[in-house]
């Protein structure tokens, strides 16, 4: 039975303007919408040949003008593919992709596969490289979830492979309106991480302070209205003059007796450790008054003047 869902668009474009996707999730989504609004045809959107995978390809295709299909019937027409598919799924997709080629089930023009991931490196590639692709890795420090997909001008790409792939990924995101700067292999996983800190952690950070809010007795329905302004005023200090200069609060002031509160309100309640580990940073990275005294508070020490003074006369004995 053939996989063909959806007609592709009648649009032109050379082979160089040409690219399908390899999955079908938020991020394909993502790129594969705003790369079309820039002029390239999608040619087709691959997945598992799963019902549910399938349907999501369906969606994505209709909405880009593309075809969608299983790897195994996929035409891989474009000179251009993107993995789009989870980092565990990376590798399995590309040596399934090479057995594809190898087997010349096809014409093909394929002639370059990047992937999407911000952690792994092109080598998880490796298998098409083998087949003489070009790969490459293009990953964009932005957040992708279900829903409308963000506005990818201005975003930074994080690209590096072989020259041809590096080109083709630069000049894909000048044509969404971002930019794109180079990454060494070996640094994906700290550059992964950093993306972390920037997205999926605050994001933990703020749903804990949400719950503290709600504990505090807010309105569920108003919390996150009254938190806005604060974040983004937060959020656009730190970028425009650095954490140092945005610090504020009771850390800052050197208030031992605020801070000892805080962790009184916050014993035995999931936020007390998240609490405990942002300050703990803080205490090392940033202007903290008297930071020996808020040090002592954190490290559960308590001063005991008749223990220590009996113990000062027991060494001098």
């Amino acid at each position: 039975m053939k996989a063909t869902l959806s007609k592709p668009s009648k649009a032109g474009g050379n082979s160089a303007k040409r690219i399908s996707f390899y999955g079908a999730g938020a991020l394909a989504s993502g790129l594969a919408k705003s790369l079309a609004a820039a002029g390239y045809r999608i040619e087709e959107i691959i997945t598992r040949d799963q019902p549910a995978s399938l349907r999501k390809a369906r969606t994505l295709a209709r909405a880009v003008g593309a075809r969608a299909a299983t790897l195994d019937e996929a035409e891989l027409a474009s000179d251009t593919l993107w993995l789009a598919v989870p980092d565990a799924a990376i590798e399995q997709s590309s040596r399934e992709l090479a057995r594809r080629l190898a087997v010349g089930r096809t014409t093909t023009r394929l002639r370059i596969v990047l992937h999407a991931s911000g952690a792994l490196s092109s080598t998880a590639l490796a298998p098409l490289a083998e087949c003489g692709v070009h790969t490459g890795s293009a990953h964009p420090m932005m957040t992708f979830v279900a829903g409308e997909p963000p506005s990818l001008r201005g975003v930074w790409f994080a690209v590096e492979g072989s020259s041809a792939a590096v080109r083709a990924a630069r000049a894909m995101a000048r044509s969404v309106g971002a930019r794109s700067f180079p990454i060494q292999p070996e640094s994906k996983a700290v550059y992964h991480l950093f993306g972390a800190m920037l997205s999926p952690m605050l994001a933990s950070e703020l749903e804990a302070a949400e719950r503290t809010g709600v504990r505090a007795g807010i309105d569920p329905r108003q919390v996150r209205k009254i938190m806005e302004p604060i974040v983004l005023r937060t959020v656009g200090n730190v970028l425009r003059q650095g954490a140092g200069k945005s610090f504020s609060g009771p850390l800052a002031r050197g208030d031992v007796s605020t801070i000892a509160s805080h962790l009184r309100a916050l014993s035995g309640t999931p936020e007390a450790e998240l609490y405990r580990a942002l300050a703990s940073y803080a205490l090392g990275a940033l202007p903290v008054k008297r930071r020996a005294a808020m040090k002592q508070l954190f490290s559960g020490e308590r001063q005991k003047p008749s223990r220590k003074r009996k113990s000062s006369r027991g060494q001098k004995a």
